[in-house]
């Protein structure tokens, strides 16, 4: 099987590059995303409008509630199935998004860990009243490469990894380093990474933050708190809604509010530069450019003619 895969950081502009690949190359889109997979948060997310949906199938969007939880083994598990489906119709799967454990965990797997419910029980309990800050501090001192793809205020994620090291003596990141491939799913892929300098990254960022209060971000989530849903969701754990939210409680103006959420976009963009830059056999392109699109039939043409 071949894939095409389209990474980098956020604002980057991968969404709309997939698009016309699609079109040019027959493909269709899974969106490596742990945001998107969920109904209801449209706008805070940038989520491919109904119109791109339309113009290309688009796989992975949608799936749960924002009461779900949201796990790297679920997400491969669906992504691959999509990747299989993909394939099996003849057409070219182009995976894009920013979310790099979840793009590794679908393109060689994710390790299976078995631990003991009661041990498990036992230290979610000993987890109980202890500051998410402190919890994360201690994630950095035991796993620094998880705290790269782990937001410190994800406290679901942050205990999962002190708990894998607690109980089993081995990071996280250890676990995943000495997992096998599955043999059952073996993918070809050609990874193209987009990026820039800091400095129109960053602009790109701002713009968008912007853009997406203009398009209705606030009035999203207002309606999901009329409708009743609990800030303290999984869904609701997404860069921007907890600064809305205190934005409509009153805590904050509305130009701090744009500010919290455009340095927390850029903090996200550069924790995932950083764990990009780990990916091997990456094609870098320079978004600054008119339209890096043009380089990458040359790239593909250098893969092989299978393309």
């Amino acid at each position: 099987m071949k894939a095409l895969v389209i990474l980098g950081p956020t604002a980057a502009g991968k969404s709309r590059i997939a698009l016309e690949l699609s079109e040019i190359y027959g493909g269709e889109i899974v969106c490596i995303d742990s945001r998107t997979v969920y109904r209801r948060i449209d706008v805070g997310t940038a989520k491919p409008s109904p119109s791109d949906r339309g113009r290309i199938p688009h796989h992975m969007l949608d799936l749960l509630e924002l009461n779900q939880k949201c796990d790297a083994a679920w997400f491969a598990k669906e992504a691959r199935e999509s990747v299989r489906d993909i394939c099996g119709r003849g057409k070219l799967p182009i995976l894009v998004g920013g979310a790099g454990f979840y793009l590794r965990a679908v393109l060689h797997g994710l390790f299976n860990l078995d631990l003991y419910n009661h041990k498990r029980e036992e230290f979610s309990e000993s987890m109980e009243g202890v500051p998410t800050d402190k919890l994360y501090r201690r994630l950095q001192g035991i796993d620094t490469e998880s705290c790269l793809r782990i937001h410190r205020n994800d406290r679901y994620r942050i205990i999962r990894a002190l708990e894998i090291f607690e109980l089993s003596g081995k990071t996280m990141s250890e676990h995943i380093r000495d997992q096998e491939n599955d043999e059952q799913f073996k993918l070809e892929a050609v990874k193209i990474g987009l990026n820039s300098e800091r400095e129109i990254i960053h602009s790109r960022i701002n713009r968008r933050t912007r853009n997406m209060i203009e398009r209705g971000w606030i009035e999203e989530v207002q309606r999901l708190i009329n409708e009743g849903v609990d800030p303290q969701w999984p869904g609701m754990q997404t860069i921007g809604y907890h600064e809305i939210i205190s934005y409509l409680s009153g805590e904050i103006d509305l130009p701090l509010c744009i500010e919290k959420i455009s340095a927390a976009t850029r903090q996200y963009a550069k924790r995932q530069l950083t764990w990009f830059r780990k990916e091997e056999g990456v094609e870098w392109l320079d978004i600054a450019e008119d339209e890096p699109l043009s380089d990458i039939p040359m790239i593909l043409d250098k893969k092989g003619s299978n393309w």
